[in-house]
């Protein structure tokens, strides 16, 4: 009992992912026919756990309403706004235009979640603004090079901006569009590239401690 709860989960992730490992760099058919498979595999996982997580939603908001929770109005619009999108979507076999015409569907994904996208982004947006004061507090040299190069951004996005560059540095023949380009193609696309090779690298740290058995957290706390 022991050896099937403890051993044998790590075993069969070994085994899977140092085949998955290995059929990226063996070029054979049956290496190709591997990865389609688990790929396939893969599907059918992901929608399994699309459900349960969906089940332990209502669940969750069920549990709120029935014991009228703090907030627990909120939870009945988790109910109405997904059947407001699932029974359109059954009824129109999940096309939202059919012969020219703007199904249930349509109208429910233009005028009702793409109204609540527009109204939650800004809403958003002064959260972003106030984060934003606070990060560009110039305490280092690194602040002082972001509210910089923030300051140009935002200083080319407005005509009083470009008019005030063209008064104060248009003797230098560099036009703010030619600043921010170079900011954008130049010192953002390094900053990017840094970052997703930084993300890259945990990816790939990550995956070896869960093959190797060191990260076991998937297990459960047991």
């Amino acid at each position: 009992m022991k050896f099937i709860k403890n051993y044998l989960p790590l075993a069969m992730v070994m085994v899977v992912g140092l085949l998955m490992l290995a059929s990226y760099y063996i070029p054979h058919k049956h290496s190709v026919d591997y990865v389609e498979l688990m790929n396939k595999w893969e599907n059918i996982v992901f929608a399994f756990a699309f459900l349960l997580g969906l089940l332990s939603l209502f669940v969750s908001h069920y549990g709120k309403i029935r014991r009228r929770h703090d907030g627990w109005g909120y939870s009945i619009f988790v109910f109405v706004g997904f059947f407001i999108m699932v029974i359109p979507a059954l009824m129109s076999g999940g096309k939202q235009m059919i012969d020219g015409q703007v199904t249930g569907l349509g109208w429910s994904f233009r005028y009702v979640y793409n109204a609540l996208s527009a109204t939650m982004f800004a809403v958003l947006a002064f959260y972003i603004v106030s984060t934003a004061y606070r990060s560009f507090r110039i305490k280092s040299g690194q602040a002082l090079v972001l509210f910089i190069a923030a300051f140009i951004l935002i200083l080319g996005k407005v005509p009083l901006g470009q008019m005030a560059w063209e008064s104060v540095l248009g003797w230098t023949g560099y036009g703010i569009d030619r600043v921010i380009e170079w900011i954008m193609s130049v010192p953002a696309v390094a900053g990017k590239r840094g970052i997703m090779i930084g993300i890259a690298i945990g990816a790939i740290v990550t995956a070896l401690k869960i093959i190797f058995g060191i990260e076991r957290q998937y297990m459960g706390k047991d």
